[in-house]
């Protein structure tokens, strides 16, 4: 049986190491490439690459501020081909995960859950779409409340998307050029339609 062709692209060399063997230990996944920033991951030749574990935060020097380039390397691995990218990170913020899946990745796992990485990497593999449970919740909060805003009229929405980026009453009814009042109503009329 051919065993699962994995690149790692992880820029802490104790990650990269620990996560190398622990996959390893499995027979049917073995580690063919390993990148340890953005540039390295970029001039990749992805041909022997059936699945990528892709760390969200690369640094290029010690002493870089923290960044989110992983999501350039994913964008970039998505439009050569390469769509089984799972990502791996610490970030659990909803904003983050969300845009990753965006770039395409298929999966997202943070490190606390380095055990569930084998289990992913074959599902990516088979073409599996099965999220883990570090993202599920966001994942299902983010469809139901899609599915809640499409009954909103064109000008709820309006108003909703602006308080959901944190503008007060007031703000909204300055961008929006309305009354205070009318986006009082407009609230009300939002909050009990999405109930």
């Amino acid at each position: 049986m051919d065993k699962i062709k994995l690149m790692i692209v992880e820029d802490d060399p104790v990650w990269m190491q620990c996560i190398s063997d622990y996959i390893e230990k499995e027979n049917d996944i073995t580690v063919v490439t390993q990148a340890y920033n953005k540039e390295e991951a970029l001039q990749v030749d992805y041909n022997n690459i059936d699945v990528v574990l892709l760390d969200l935060t690369l640094l290029k020097d010690e002493g870089d501020e923290e960044n989110l380039n992983g999501l350039e390397v994913a964008r970039h691995l998505y439009k050569k081909g390469l769509k089984k990218i799972i990502m791996l990170t610490s970030w659990d913020e909803k904003d983050i995960i969300l845009e990753c899946f965006d770039t395409g990745v298929v999966n997202y796992i943070t490190k606390t859950s380095y055990r569930d990485i084998p289990n992913a990497i074959r599902e990516a593999f088979r073409g599996k779409v099965s999220l883990h449970a570090d993202v599920t919740n966001v994942l299902v909060g983010e469809l139901r409340k899609e599915r809640k805003i499409k009954i909103l009229t064109p000008t709820e929405r309006e108003v909703y998307t602006l308080r959901e980026q944190g503008l007060n009453k007031s703000q909204i009814a300055d961008k929006l050029y309305k009354s205070v009042e009318t986006i009082k109503r407009q609230l009300r009329i939002i909050k009990s339609k999405m109930q």
